[in-house]
């Protein structure tokens, strides 16, 4: 990450609308591509997919904040989260790919750690089992709890206090 460079986080707004929509297909479809789709059916099976999650985050994750990630004032990308009574839920860290490789995620993702281990939580996530963030997490201390055919569950939890 740049020196310059400071992360921060604001409320998204239905102003962040088309926003959010390049940002959630920016991250998506390069499983689609590897398989030989062609970019105008990627786009319609991707806005389709948008729509979908839109229609589930409303419906399952009313809790959650979801935030525009800001890189030195500039949309950079999406954080969905969630804090239960024993766990911090990551939903979704999206990035432009222009954003991607600088260190961002794992700051955000650090921060959640702080939180969670401020507040004796659990930090939990879902990630697509292909994805590359897979090492990310990985790196960042997170196991893995489950796996699906599509997904894998990956959790950090707070290291026990040296009393």
């Amino acid at each position: 990450m740049g020196h310059n460079e400071s992360i921060t986080l604001r409320q998204a707004t239905s102003a962040d609308a088309e926003f959010l929509r390049q940002v959630y297909k920016s991250s998506r479809g390069d499983d689609l591509r590897e398989l030989g789709w062609e970019e105008g059916r990627i786009n319609e099976f991707l806005e389709m997919q948008y729509e979908a999650q839109c229609t589930f985050d409303e419906k399952d994750h009313q809790e959650a904040t979801n935030e525009i990630i800001l890189s030195s004032g500039i949309r950079a990308g999406r954080l969905l989260s969630m804090s239960g009574t024993d766990e911090i839920r990551c939903i979704d860290i999206a990035l432009l790919p222009q954003f991607r490789n600088r260190g961002l995620g794992t700051l955000l993702l650090q921060r959640m750690q702080q939180r969670a281990a401020a507040t004796n939580k659990a930090l939990r996530l879902q990630v697509i089992r292909f994805s590359q963030a897979v090492s990310l997490f990985e790196r960042l201390g997170f196991v893995r709890t489950s796996e699906t055919g599509s997904h894998v569950q990956m959790e950090w939890t707070p290291p026990k206090s040296q009393n």
